[in-house]
């Protein structure tokens, strides 16, 4: 095991700048998502049509410390261009092109670094293009009479697509979605397939987890908008690997085994939202993860380390996230938010995702992994396999009623890390065995928005290890800073 553990462990630290910037990305494509739909929603249509263009143009300075708190520097420049057009009232589309150029700094920690291929222009420039028709929007425009009870809404194209609170799905997909609305019950049918080079996987063992990454789902949400202020919901999302089959020899350094990755997997969810009283919002979501994955094929466990049969295992596990935000309501817009994610582990794993290092022929594999994403901080940013992270954060603008600064925005938030299993792996390598407390992350963001076309942020976190659960020469603090600059036009 121990060539392997020295393997997953290299490994492990020449990925870490890539995904924490890739997490970022994802930080901000969820409040841009969000923001677009809240957008959508609450713009009437008065006229027959509608053509809205315009764009951003924004550049970001990132420091990110790597696991061994190495520092790689990253210059961002990222002009999106979008358009958006509606007619009728129900029928609309949006595009979005995307001019992404990454200038990676290694700093003399080149192997250590990101991937060269994260370096220089990001693809696609499509980043986001769907169209939509919304039969009671354009029935409401043609008649003045709008359905109360009955609405049919197709959309297809590519999109960054939140699946429920997004812990089973929440990336940038092909897709297909259908909402029927049948009185007070809402049910959404799906059919998407992972967007590629824009999606990292969780195996990250398979060649081209980060560029070639084709996963493909379909499934059905089943959502009660019967109860006045709460969204009950069911799901129901299946995945079929569409990289099933890939082969490689892992790992790359001799002596080498040959490795087939296969990894076919359900989700059963349940959850809610909605709000308690005038001032609190909730959110909660429970998901139970099946199907079958291609074993280990290795072991270490007798030096040196031979090839064993690969088998289908199974998998059962389960992860849940529930959060609680308390809204004052005041000039400030402060409020604080609670959140808490747990997600089940398997001490037969060696790393939580992949296939090589992964679970062990003939046991059943309770690791979760998904294509999902849950906000876990900026500087470690665990996946939720054998993770339980409460965090707890509040933010507020600073200066109301300043002008010229009432737009000044404070964040503050904490997180705490911990091992459901101490002898179960994370998305992040720890040793096993010993506490199960990983240790604690404190974020920091700051908003700035001078006009209503400039806006400066700042955003910085510090992950202080338990340094007995991580290998000697990754025991120190880890920084992500990040500040940025975007003008709207």
């Amino acid at each position: 095991m121990i060539s392997l553990a020295v393997w997953l462990d290299a490994a492990a630290v020449a990925q870490n700048a890539a995904v924490l910037a890739e997490n970022l990305q994802r930080q901000l494509n969820v409040e841009d998502t969000q923001y677009r739909s809240a957008f959508f929603e609450n713009t009437p249509i008065a006229e027959r049509a509608l053509v809205d263009v315009g764009g951003t143009a924004r550049f970001g300075f990132s420091i990110i410390d790597n696991a061994k708190s190495q520092e790689q520097l990253d210059y961002t420049y990222d002009v999106r261009l979008f358009c958006r057009a509606e007619l009728d009232g129900g029928i609309r589309f949006f595009g979005r092109l995307r001019f992404l150029y990454d200038n990676w700094e290694y700093t003399g920690t080149l192997g250590l670094g990101p991937d060269p291929r994260e370096d220089g222009w990001q693809w696609p420039i499509g980043e986001i293009y769907w169209g939509e028709f919304d039969l009671a929007g354009y029935t409401e425009s043609r008649s003045g009479r709008r359905w109360a009870d009955f609405n049919l809404i197709l959309r297809g194209g590519r999109n960054y697509l939140i699946w429920a609170q997004g812990l089973v799905l929440s990336n940038y997909v092909y897709a297909f979605q259908a909402d029927l609305k049948l009185g007070d019950l809402l049910v959404t049918g799906l059919v998407a397939q992972s967007a590629g080079y824009d999606t990292v996987d969780w195996d990250t063992s398979r060649p081209g987890f980060d560029t070639n990454t084709s996963r493909l789902f379909s499934g059905a949400k089943l959502e009660w908008q019967g109860i006045a202020g709460h969204r009950p919901y069911v799901y129901y999302l299946w995945q079929n690997d569409l990289n099933g089959g890939q082969q490689d020899s892992l790992p790359q350094v001799l002596p080498t085994i040959p490795t087939t990755f296969r990894y076919n997997s359900g989700y059963v969810g349940a959850g809610s939202s909605g709000s308690i009283g005038p001032s609190m919002v909730y959110r909660s979501e429970l998901a139970w993860e099946y199907g079958t994955t291609l074993s280990n094929p290795a072991d270490y466990t007798i030096p040196p380390p031979f090839a064993v049969p690969q088998v289908n295992d199974s998998i059962s596990a389960g992860a849940a996230v529930v959060g609680l935000t308390w809204l004052a309501r005041d000039e400030g817009d402060t409020r604080l938010d609670l959140q808490a994610l747990v997600g089940s582990g398997s001490k037969y794993r060696a790393d939580s995702g992949t296939t090589f290092g992964g679970i062990a022929p003939g046991k059943t594999d309770t690791s979760f992994n998904s294509l999902g994403y849950i906000n876990t901080g900026l500087a470690l940013a665990p996946e939720p396999a054998n993770l339980f992270c409460p965090s707890l954060g509040g933010s507020s603008n600073l200066l109301p009623t300043v002008e010229g600064l009432s737009e000044l925005r404070l964040g503050v938030s904490g997180y705490l890390f911990m091992k459901v299993d101490n002898e179960a792996p994370l998305s992040v390598y720890t040793i096993p065995g010993g506490s199960n407390l990983v240790g604690g992350e404190v974020d920091c963001t700051l908003d700035w928005r001078f006009s209503s076309d400039l806006n400066f942020n700042i955003r910085y976190g510090i992950f202080l290890p338990n340094t007995g659960v991580f290998p000697a020469d990754q025991g120190g603090a880890r920084d992500f800073f990040y500040s940025g600059v975007t003008y709207a036009f």
